[in-house]
């Protein structure tokens, strides 16, 4: 070692005095359980703490982190909290130590050591200082350090066996928490990334639109009839993108929890004869039977009327989509405690071992379906995150190659 008031800790001899927990393995065993269900990094790092002091005897733990040459204590508990978040120099310390030599290292003075940490935290006297490498696939994730106060016995060897073997779990299980943490920041900047290229999208494409009927109306002068058709085509092809785009704005305004609920009073048979009006051309289109159906009995609602609208549009959208003949229906029925909306089609159905998976963001992608029949994937994402939003639910049932029934349930009004 490169000073003479540390060394490392497998050097150190038993001493006796301290009541340690009877029964390792045990403790070990509830540490991994908690370990294995949280995935919160602040959390972890709190139970981490937590067991260093309980298996140590210890009146303060902390967890270091190295940037650079700069450490950082991420996260604290016992005498050692008040320090959280602090950083110190990282030459000289014994956090640095610990890195270089990927062993357990132990002070028995730290105050006197004249170490970095020492300046940083003035308030916080500590006597025997013990710390271990939190070591994950041969990669060193940062260090775990236990204190005693001042004037205390310094760790013996069975307190160190057991601060390694809580560093070996927790090394692993914070890995995993901070893939998790890498994957979710990868997946916000995707969101974000998808919001901004659909919003610079939308501009030009709403000018394009106008541009467009302004042609086909002759404003600006007569149109041949082939002229006309080319520019009806032109019409579909920049409703259909702008539909694409719209689903994508809507993906990440609900990946990011931007979406919020206006509700309204409506009617629930003029969402009907709304939707329908959208989605039975589209049927026709196809050569297929679209029927609604609406009780006699009017069914009045409290709710995000707009979303409603979009989630049935998406579900009888659909239900076109993958029916090459047969009937599109969407029936409104009152139940115990529920308003239903029944999507029902006699198209190609769904496995059972792949309706969850339809509504995964970009499910359909890496199927053969959605490149015969377009779209990107999101709108049962969408639908279901919606429906969500507004206290309801989807609920599906399907038989490969005798259609589909996917019903939107919503909380009826208290009358």
């Amino acid at each position: 070692m490169a000073r003479n008031d540390t060394h490392r800790a497998s050097s150190l001899s038993t001493a006796r005095g301290f009541s340690a927990p009877t029964d390792d393995g045990e403790s070990l065993r509830a540490l991994t359980r908690q370990l294995a269900v949280e995935t919160d990094t602040s959390v972890l790092l709190e139970i981490l703490c937590t067991a260093g002091v309980d298996a140590c005897g210890a009146s303060g733990a902390a967890v270091l982190k190295a940037v650079a040459n700069e450490g950082e204590l991420v996260g604290a508990v016992g005498k050692l909290a008040v320090a959280r978040n602090r950083r110190f120099s990282l030459p000289g310390s014994l956090a640095r130590e610990v890195i270089r030599t990927r062993d357990v290292v132990a002070v028995a003075d730290f105050n006197a050591s004249a170490r970095p940490l020492v300046a940083v935290v003035p308030e916080v006297k500590i006597g025997p200082m013990l710390l271990a490498p939190l070591i994950a696939h041969d990669v060193i994730l940062g260090v775990i350090a236990v204190t005693r106060d001042v004037g205390d016995r310094p760790f013996v060897a069975r307190e160190i066996s057991r601060l390694r073997d809580i560093s070996d779990y927790a090394a692993l299980a914070l890995w995993k928490s901070e893939l998790l943490d890498a994957a979710q920041a990868a997946d916000r900047a995707k969101s974000r990334f998808l919001a901004t290229v659909s919003h610079e999208l939308r501009t030009p494409l709403t000018a394009l639109a106008g541009y467009q009927e302004l042609l086909v109306d002759q404003v600006i002068g007569p149109m041949s009839d082939s002229q006309l058709d080319v520019l009806e085509r032109m019409q579909a092809v920049t409703r259909h993108l702008a539909a694409v785009i719209e689903e994508v704005l809507a993906f990440s305004s609900l990946d990011e929890g931007r979406e919020t609920v206006r509700p309204t009073d409506f009617l629930a048979a003029d969402l009907v004869r709304a939707t329908s009006a959208v989605v039975e051309p589209l049927a026709r289109q196809k050569n297929l039977a679209f029927h609604s159906n609406v009780p006699s009995e009017p069914i009045r609602m409290t709710s995000d009327v707009d979303k409603i609208r979009q989630i049935l549009i998406n579900l009888a959208g659909n239900a076109v989509k993958f029916t090459d003949e047969g009937t599109i229906r969407l029936d409104l029925e009152r139940r115990t405690g529920d308003v239903c909306f029944v999507v029902s089609d006699t198209g190609i159905g769904i496995a059972p071992q792949d309706i969850e998976r339809l509504f995964k963001p970009f499910a359909q992608l890496d199927t053969g379906l959605t490149r015969r029949h377009g779209g990107t994937g999101l709108g049962l994402y969408i639908s279901r995150g919606l429906a969500e939003l507004i206290g309801g639910r989807i609920a599906v049932e399907s038989h490969p190659g005798k259609g589909s029934r996917f019903t939107l349930l919503l909380p009826a009004d208290e009358s």
